[in-house]
């Protein structure tokens, strides 16, 4: 059997795709999360406290810039003394808006990881619920990449949001305190008509608001496109990545068949995916510095012509204008925070998305593909296996299905039992059914206590860390004396592995494939599972090493049961039993179950028609 060619690969199907969702829906579930996390008021009083300092901040400002009104009109009338007690005014207000600013920075930084650390261990309390670690890979786009996306991502949203946020309140204070403060000196710009003097109410507000809307507009139509290409950015950086760690991963293979050309072809294919988008971010964001930089420039000017008209009629002072082109500035710079942060504000939208798209799609994944068939599953109480018409759906395309010839099965513990079928055929996919990993089908299947049961894939997981732990996993290797570990290392033949107890390494890449699949088998001495079901588990050893590990089932483990797909793995007196798994198509297999029911439902007509 293929594993790789059996092994289910990709879904059509329902996709979990919030891609219409508005940017307020994505947000608002993130924020009823935080509801409901035990640290929400954690979570919730920092922005508290951030909006309080800033405010006061804000406070600060206003008298910061009534100050310097104080100061130039000081330097105006050559007043000496009151110069000098600006200067110490300046320096209280100053001392005092400096540990407000040092607070606030705190206050951010610290929201910061308290909002990572709580979406990161929301995503994984999701992603490592049982089987979902396995099911997200069928949830279409939404779900490709999780380890970018719980680690890099996560980061990046908790920092944008924090940096926004902050921005945001700061820039809303602000306006609110300097808003008012430019309404009332608008009265002393004065315009002259005909020899008439007459003032325009809230004039240099509206000027703020109509340069600031100008400007938002205009960074809207031209930076509208980054949102969509820095979503493109982190998907093709996610790729690469991927492809260069599976280049790290299968190194020894890619190098023994000489085949780094063909990887540099491959890797050169995702870097030009990845550079093309980058290149088109580039463009974008140059084009966006075009509005937000050329913007920042003309309002330095922009304040002073507004207000030139009330200083050359000699009603504003040198000092007055000065507040008025300070409270300007400040209004406008409230009022254009989203055109000197559109660029971040795209990237964390684009963030926003895709950590939104996993989350969602953890949380769906119970409910995934609901328009397929599914397999229905139950306990049995006397804790035996039984099948009852039992039909898998193929992965791919999901147009062909495997199914089991014998509609109804019982075994028990202790049997031996081989499932058979032709390459292709869905072993694989059978065995993560029993496992309940696989659900799409039909039929009916009752399983044992799940604690009973062991599953022994043909690459075995092997954590990192000391070799005791990886041997005991899932338990821990404090629940067995010393003795039951190395006896079970002698016990399948491992015994060079005896002083490698206490070693820590990355078993997987330390250990040859035909080790690991015998550690797995010192894994089940030690749980003595009454069911083992084995899938291909035993491929990479030679036979006598497979009759070898095989007779832990006729002696230490007589009683449990024995379940392997694909080869044999011993003599074929070790079964016996032996189940068929048949490939078909769908629509095949539907006409031949409508025509056994109705076949079935002739029978039983005749024989109520028949004469007694």
């Amino acid at each position: 059997m293929s594993a790789i060619a059996d092994k289910p690969q990709s879904i059509t199907g329902q996709l979990l795709d919030i891609s219409t969702a508005g940017v307020w829906s994505q947000f608002t579930s993130l924020v009823r999360g935080i509801k409901t996390s035990p640290d929400r008021w954690v979570l919730l009083s920092f922005p508290v406290l951030a909006t309080l300092v800033i405010a006061t901040i804000a406070a600060g400002q206003v008298r910061l810039n009534a100050w310097q009104g104080a100061l130039y009109d000081a330097l105006q009338r050559y007043d000496l003394e009151d110069f000098l007690r600006q200067i110490v005014v300046f320096l209280a207000i100053v001392s005092g808006l400096l540990c407000l600013v040092v607070a606030q920075t705190w206050l951010t930084e610290v929201s910061k990881v308290k909002l990572r650390a709580w979406l990161a261990r929301d995503l994984l309390d999701e992603w490592l619920r049982p089987k979902h670690a396995y099911l997200l890979a069928f949830a279409g786009e939404n779900g490709v990449n999780p380890d970018q996306r719980i680690q890099e991502d996560v980061r990046h949203l908790s920092e944008l949001s924090a940096d926004l946020g902050g921005g945001l309140a700061q820039a809303t204070l602000l306006l609110l305190s300097f808003i008012g403060v430019l309404w009332l000196l608008s009265n002393q710009v004065i315009f002259k008509f005909e020899d008439k003097d007459f003032t325009i109410p809230g004039y240099m507000v509206w000027c703020a608001l109509a340069y600031a809307s100008v400007g938002s507009w205009l960074t809207w139509r031209v930076g509208r496109p980054l949102i969509d290409l820095n979503a493109r950015h982190y998907a093709r950086e996610a790729e690469f990545r991927v492809a260069l760690v599976r280049v790290v991963e299968h190194a020894e293979s890619i190098s023994l068949y000489r085949g780094e050309r063909d990887e540099r072809a491959s890797l050169d294919t995702i870097l030009a995916s990845v550079l093309s988008v980058t290149r088109s971010l580039a463009g974008g964001v140059a084009r966006l510095t075009w509005i937000t930089s050329g913007h920042g420039w003309l309002a330095i000017i922009v304040p002073f012509l507004m207000a030139a008209p009330g200083y050359f009629s000699g009603k504003l002072t040198l000092g007055s204008l000065i507040i008025v082109v300070g409270a300007f500035n400040q209004v406008q710079s409230s009022l254009r925070w989203f055109v000197d942060n559109f660029s971040r504000i795209a990237d964390w939208r684009a963030t926003l998305f895709r950590v939104v798209a996993v989350r969602e799609s953890l949380r769906s994944l119970d409910t995934l593909h609901t328009n397929q068939g599914r397999i229905e599953f139950s306990d049995n109480a006397a804790g035996k296996l039984t099948l009852e018409n039992v039909e898998t759906f193929l992965p791919g395309t999901m147009v062909d299905c495997a199914f089991l010839e014998e509609a109804k099965v019982e075994l028990n513990p202790g049997d031996h039992v081989l499932v058979a079928g032709e390459t292709a055929a869905g072993k694989t996919t059978f065995f993560l059914t029993l496992a309940g990993l696989w659900s799409w089908g039909h039929g009916k299947i009752s399983l044992p206590p799940r604690s009973d049961m062991m599953f022994l894939p043909q690459q075995p997981y092997l954590p990192p860390g000391l070799l005791c732990d990886a041997i005991a996993y899932p338990a821990e290797s404090k629940d067995f004396s010393d003795e039951d570990l190395r006896s079970a290392l002698r016990r399948i033949g491992l015994d060079h592995l005896i002083d490698e107890l206490g070693r820590d390494a990355s078993w997987d890449r330390y250990l040859s494939l035909d080790e690991q699949q015998a550690l797995s088998f010192a894994r089940v001495l030690l749980h003595s599972p009454r069911w083992v079901l084995l899938d291909d588990a035993l491929g990479a050893l030679e036979p006598s090493k497979r009759d070898l590990l095989m007779s832990i089932f006729t002696k230490e483990l007589q009683g449990s049961a024995v379940i392997s797909t694909g080869r044999s793995t011993a003599s074929d007196k070790f079964y016996a039993k032996t189940l068929h798994l048949r490939r078909c198509p769908r629509a095949e297999r539907a006409g031949t179950i409508s025509s056994t029911a109705a076949l079935e439902e002739n029978r039983g007509a005749s024989r109520t028609d028949a004469p007694t």
